[in-house]
C-alpha cells in the first residue's frame, strides 16, 4: 500500500505544479492582453494624430496653392488693364 500512496503523493504533487503553472499562464495571458489593449488604444491615438497632421499639410498646401494663383491673376489683371 505504501508503494500506492507514494505514487498518488506524485500524482498529487504533478497536479498541483500543473494547476499552479496553468494558473500562472492564464495571469500571464491576462497581463499581456491588458498590455495590447493599452497599445492599441496608444496606436489609435497615434494614427488619428498622424491623418490631422496629414490634412493640415493637404490645407496648408491648397491655401498656399489658391492664395499664389489669387496673386497671379491680380498681376496678370494690373498688367493687362490700362492703368
Amino acid at each position: 500500500m505504501t508503494t500506492s500512496n507514494d505514487q498518488l503523493d506524485r500524482i498529487e504533487a504533478l497536479v498541483d505544479k500543473t494547476t499552479q503553472t496553468v494558473q500562472q499562464n492564464a495571469e500571464a495571458i491576462d497581463k499581456l492582453t491588458d498590455d495590447i489593449g493599452r497599445f492599441n488604444e496608444r496606436l489609435d491615438t497615434y494614427e488619428q494624430g498622424m491623418r490631422w497632421v496629414v490634412q493640415l499639410a493637404f490645407a496648408l498646401l491648397i491655401s498656399a496653392t489658391v492664395a499664389l494663383i489669387i496673386n497671379a491673376a491680380a498681376f496678370l489683371v494690373k498688367l493687362l488693364l490700362p492703368s
